[in-house]
């Protein structure tokens, strides 16, 4: 019997990198089919960005941080599941860490490095600064990708929350030119002669115009963002280097989008919006994932009533009860077949396959629940 089309994807892909609005299932999305590529043979390492600990415990992992953990058979085997054949790491994305990881290795001075790193505005602009997430999110990748050693088969990328599936992409640069414009070469200009006798930044006291901002900011502070920027500069190359092997790795066809989102209008309407610029970036989307849909109570048989209510009577109940259910049942019947004629549109207009994955009895909190997950993907078309 042939894959599926998930199941062929995950088995094939190099990325995939999991997108959409918040609140839609993303995260877990992204681990099933982090154990959906295990389960093929692969090595799969799967990025997230959600700092809820549930993702942890659904893997059967007592936490997940800047490192490698795996989740190893012991984990399945007290799931009562069959192990993966291939090797399954998870990681969460910390980016105050991460950003001190890519300055320790791409810096290329010593002094500078520590003094970046020990700088006070630094601890809050690697955690604060606008598409600084986006932008760790790449560097991880570009440090899995360029790995000599133990380099996964499969990268399950979950990206933050976002309005526009190509922000992920756009973020870092619009990071970057923040840092590295007009007006930030016109306030580190005067620091960027150094002392020949003291080996520090000069002071910018004959500087008019920082001067005259010093009175408003107060030197020290304007000294020390200064200098922030200063350190920084030397790696402006790097990162944009980085950045843009990164967005040839995302373009290649070895990577696909997976957009995932839920029946609703709202969320479906942005999910439209993401694949319409996937398409224009020419960026291949690898499935829409339709999360928490109605199942069919009938599976698409005729309903019948009668019979509904002879094995009520049966079992004790009224026959007001009866007709109860059968409501119930039958509001969810239309609700299924709507959401089958969205998940039918949304393929005729772009061309994409829809997997629905049903909504569970409960959240997912552990791992047999998140197997169920991959079950709905990999049976999906």
């Amino acid at each position: 019997m042939s894959d599926g089309y998930v199941e062929a994807l995950v088995g094939s892909a190099s990325v995939l990198v999991c997108v959409g609005p918040g609140g839609v299932g993303k995260t877990t999305t992204s681990a099933a089919l982090a154990i959906a590529g295990a389960r093929k043979g692969r090595r799969v390492i799967v990025l997230t960005v959600d700092p809820a600990k549930r993702l942890a415990n659904a893997l059967g992992l007592p936490e997940i941080g800047n490192e490698e953990r795996e989740v190893d058979r012991q984990a399945f085997e007290a799931a009562h599941l069959e192990p993966p054949s291939g090797r399954l790491t998870a990681m969460m994305l910390d980016i105050k860490r991460t950003w001190d990881e890519v300055v320790s290795r791409h810096h290329p001075d010593p002094e500078r490095r520590d003094r970046l790193l020990s700088n006070r505005f630094y601890a809050a602009l690697s955690t604060s600064l606008a598409g600084s997430q986006e932008y760790m999110a790449m560097e991880k990748l570009y440090e899995l990708s360029a790995r000599t050693n133990d380099r996964p088969d499969l990268v399950v990328l979950d990206t933050p929350p976002s309005a526009n599936a190509v922000d992920f992409l756009d973020a870092p640069t619009r990071m970057l030119d923040a840092l590295d414009n007009d007006a930030t070469e016109w306030l580190i200009e005067p620091f960027l002669q150094r002392s020949k006798s003291a080996g520090r930044l000069l002071d910018v006291g004959g500087s008019i115009a920082i001067r005259t901002l010093g009175r408003f900011t107060g030197t020290e502070t304007l000294e020390e963002l200064a200098e922030l920027l200063v350190c920084f500069q030397a790696m402006f190359e790097g990162f944009r280097e980085r950045a843009r092997i990164v967005k040839k790795i995302l373009a290649d066809r070895g990577t696909a989008f997976m957009i995932v989102s839920s029946p609703q209008p709202g969320p479906l309407a942005v999910a439209k919006k993401f694949e319409k610029r996937l398409h224009e970036e020419r960026i291949r989307v690898g499935a829409f994932v339709l999360n928490r849909t109605t199942p069919d109570p009938f599976e698409g048989a005729p309903r019948n009533a009668e019979l509904l209510e002879r094995r009520v009577l049966e079992l004790g109940g009224s026959s007001n009860l009866a007709y109860r259910i059968e409501w119930i049942a039958r509001e969810a019947q239309a609700s299924a077949q709507a959401e089958r004629a969205v998940a039918d549109a949304l393929t005729a207009d772009a061309g994409v396959p829809v997997v629905m994955v049903p909504e569970l009895d409960n959240d997912v909190h552990e791992l047999r629940s998140l197997d169920l997950v991959r079950q709905s993907l990999v049976a999906g078309p």
